[in-house]
């Protein structure tokens, strides 16, 4: 059944881009759960509307049954932002934002993402396999990633007053975690496959 699946990487995605926000806020930002749901509401409808768009246009479904699934596919993560915003709001006056311990939750945060994206390039592929699946997850995290650490970085150097020099090794350790296991499990999804 893929309705589990959708949900549980739009939980991912969304874990993910509240931990990223929450990292990347500086204090005294407030509005970590808005931004939060703010970045990932329009991504969540298109994912959600493409596999609506597939389920007709590949696998015959009639737009009547997609419009029924689209709204669980869409509405589940969508209360959860929801909710994370209210929580954050309300909890948190608007946080947290994150200032300790930022490796760990970095990691979390490329290995949510890793996770969603693996579990997205299964559902919306044609023909779906573990070595393409993972194969797309660490074509798309990597330089997404990297991309996302140069952000940690900038901030690092710019809002903490971190020297470049000082940075340069935790942006390296930063992308490594997240793109190693998405690189192994790309190998051995391929290895498993053949």
């Amino acid at each position: 059944m893929r309705l589990p699946r959708f949900l549980l990487a739009g939980v991912l995605l969304l874990a993910a881009v509240f931990l990223l926000t929450s990292l990347f806020a500086q204090p005294p930002f407030h509005g970590v759960g808005v931004t939060a749901a703010a970045v990932f509401l329009p991504v969540w409808c298109v994912i959600s509307v493409v596999n609506a768009r597939l389920g007709v246009v590949s696998a015959g479904y009639r737009p009547a049954e997609e419009a029924l699934v689209l709204l669980p596919v869409f509405g589940v993560p969508a209360v959860l932002a929801g909710l994370g915003w209210l929580a954050s709001s309300t909890l948190w006056d608007g946080g947290p934002v994150i200032q300790t311990g930022r490796a760990p939750a970095l990691f979390a945060a490329g290995l949510a993402l890793w996770g969603a994206i693996l579990l997205i390039a299964g559902l919306l592929t044609r023909k779906p396999s573990p070595a393409r699946s993972a194969a797309t997850a660490a074509a798309v995290l990597v330089p997404l990633w990297v991309l996302l650490c140069l952000v940690n970085l900038t901030i690092g150097v710019l809002a903490a007053g971190y020297t470049v020099a000082e940075e340069i090794p935790v942006f390296l350790l930063n992308v490594a975690v997240p793109a190693a296991v998405a690189v192994a499990a790309w190998g051995l999804a391929r290895r498993t496959a053949s």
